[in-house]
């Protein structure tokens, strides 16, 4: 059985008093609940709607991703292109800062090689920060509000500023010397960086090999790596996927099981200073498997994908999830009935970026704004 053992975080009443140090600060406006939909790119550029996504959401009313394979940004819901340097054919944007400057990956179009860009909103081109190279992996790019960047360069992790290398990401202390980094997976505003571990070999003693899928943190300012206890030990069939950390540390990611029929997908929290083991999150309402996509800087929201999985299919709609890291999961409404959504990006402004598709309906990006209030939990 899922459980959850994540401690709830108090709510802060804002109070408009006037004291005798004069009025206090003005309150934000009250956010409207709406769903929008954003426009992708027209049907001419090369791609399936499906390799559409909103990655990750900016001040304002800012969002960043990718359409038809190319990177773009959108301004409300109106989609701008990232411009492409000669060679380059397809890429995404994964992250942006408070500032509008974005990071992500661009892929050549002959050879497949790929490199790490940043991007300032409105600019005319594009700051390419790695060489091309042949790497296996997805190569992922983050950038926080003081403008440091974090990805692979090629399979080697770094830390970038103003387009220089500053700080090769070195295994923990102790890590057995087979392990690889598969991925970067975020940076916290205070320069804290997530990423992916996994060491995979054979041995003669049983069961015959060594198996171990874990999240990896490097502190800011330059202390050594920290691995986070793994869900699972030695199972190959088990794979944890860190997916981002919030302004404490605290690490969201799900481990995934996948043999034969088989799929499951449950989502972990990962408390600093990660002496404790992972907290599991409870199912959504009706669904069996939680599979988390973000965390918001300040830690209040976690979004993903609920869903189920029998005989190789989905034996009902998706859902877009919702949860606060206590209580129950909640969803959030598809504007169509019936349709697959799920959710893929969180702000501290309480907006939602995800998705909705159906066999009948065009897969479309969505933002559900105010969107704590917009979700509920199913019932029945």
């Amino acid at each position: 059985m899922k459980r959850t053992t994540a401690a709830a975080g108090a709510a802060v009443a804002l109070a408009g008093l006037i004291t005798a140090a004069g009025p206090a600060a003005a309150a934000p406006p009250l956010c409207k609940p709406d769903v929008l939909r954003l426009q992708a790119l027209p049907d001419g550029t090369s791609g399936s709607p499906f390799t559409d996504r909103v990655n990750a959401l900016g001040r304002g009313d800012l969002a960043v991703g990718t359409s038809k394979q190319r990177p773009v940004y959108w301004q409300g819901t109106r989609v701008y292109r990232v411009p492409l340097p000669a060679g380059y054919t397809t890429g995404e944007v994964r992250s942006v800062n408070a500032k509008g400057l974005m990071a992500g990956t661009l892929k050549q179009a002959d050879g497949g090689k790929r490199v790490l860009f940043t991007y300032q909103k409105g600019a005319a081109s594009v700051r390419l920060i790695s060489a091309p190279a042949d790497s296996p992996r997805e190569g992922k790019a983050f950038v926080n509000d003081a403008g440091r960047v974090a990805g692979l360069d090629g399979e080697v992790p770094r830390e970038w500023v103003d387009g220089k290398p500053v700080r090769t990401l070195e295994l923990p202390p102790g890590t057995d010397p087979q392990t690889k980094i598969t991925e970067i997976n975020g940076i916290n505003g205070r320069g804290d960086v997530l990423g992916s571990a996994l060491v995979h070999y054979e041995v003669e003693e049983w069961p015959g090999f060594v198996y171990r899928s874990y999240p990896v943190v490097w502190p800011a300012g330059g202390g050594p790596a920290q691995g986070l206890p793994a869900v699972s030990e030695n199972d190959y069939t088990r794979t944890t996927h860190p997916q981002g950390i919030d302004e404490r540390g605290t690490v969201v990611g799900y481990e995934s099981e996948g043999w034969r029929d088989v799929r499951r997908d449950v989502g972990h929290l990962w408390k600093a200073p990660y002496t404790a083991a992972a907290a599991a999150a409870p199912d959504l309402a009706g669904q069996t498997e939680l599979q988390t996509s973000a965390i918001s800087p300040n830690g209040k929201a976690v979004v993903g994908m609920a869903y189920s999985w029998s005989d190789f299919d989905y034996p009902k709609p998706t859902q877009a999830a919702y949860w606060t890291g206590s209580g129950p999961v909640k969803a959030l409404p598809t504007p169509t009935a019936g349709t697959h959504g799920e959710a893929t990006a969180v702000s501290d402004d309480d907006r939602v970026a995800g998705s909705e598709a159906s066999w009948t309906v065009p897969h479309a990006l969505l933002v559900w704004t105010c969107a704590s209030r917009q979700a509920t939990v199913p019932q029945g």
